[in-house]
């Protein structure tokens, strides 16, 4: 049997804004999107060259099954289906949007992108710098109303919060809402981590960009294509 190449994608189903908008009639249509993420292999989790999912919820003391991207059902049918109740496919949607955005950022850059490195000093005070390979994401790391890049532990961290009964329309009272679950929360913080690799004085405060979010708001609006749900 002749030599195959390997297919240059693999499609991931994932929600192209957030679960609240399965709610409305009029924007349910538009909120699933299929991503054309680059073919690499995957370890469950997922693994992969430059993420590594790992889900671990610590209010629960809980490790969540990790999702095989590299099971043939899962390649046949493009990833799980969007549900907010699984979290396999919260695991899927955190890799998929985390690499579309770190595609858009290779080809703005002509380049590939590299991890901040983590920082240790020796027995002589003098600072050393160890390679990060991959970018860590929990999904549920934190059971809080917040989503964060955590420069230290070379990590994002998504929250899950009760929703509150103030918009009945969006989110069930006092269910589950999860940040790992919003396509532009999880740009966003892969944008942190990407800026935190290409110079560590880009999450620092400054005259220009009183907030580090002003250069990352301005970053993600510079690459659309992280954003935009692609079908």
């Amino acid at each position: 049997m002749a030599a195959m190449d390997r297919p240059p994608f693999r499609r991931l189903h994932v929600y192209s804004f957030d679960p609240s908008l399965d709610t409305q009639m009029d924007t349910a249509v538009m909120n699933r999107a299929t991503l054309p993420v680059p073919w690499e292999h995957l370890d469950p989790g997922p693994i992969g060259e430059y993420l590594e999912v790992i889900d671990y919820d610590p209010a629960s003391q809980c490790f969540y099954a990790p999702i095989d991207l590299s099971h043939p059902y899962l390649l046949a049918s493009d990833g799980l289906e969007p549900s907010e109740g699984s979290p396999q496919f919260h695991q899927q949607m955190v890799y998929a949007v985390a690499m579309m955005t770190i595609c858009s950022f290779e080809r703005a850059l002509g380049r590939t992108v590299l991890w901040a490195p983590q920082l240790t000093q020796d027995s002589n005070g003098t600072e050393q710098e160890i390679y990060v390979p991959r970018l860590r994401i929990y999904p549920h790391a934190l059971r809080v109303a917040n989503a964060y890049y955590s420069p230290p532990k070379k990590a994002l961290l998504f929250g899950y919060f009760p929703a509150t009964a103030n918009r009945p329309d969006r989110h069930l009272p006092h269910g589950i809402v999860f940040t790992c679950l919003s396509h532009d929360i999880i740009a966003h913080e892969t944008t942190h981590a990407l800026l935190d690799g290409m110079n560590r004085r880009y999450l620092v405060t400054t005259s220009l960009f009183p907030s580090p979010s002003g250069l990352v708001e301005l970053s993600v609006s510079s690459y659309p294509t992280a954003l935009v749900p692609l079908s």
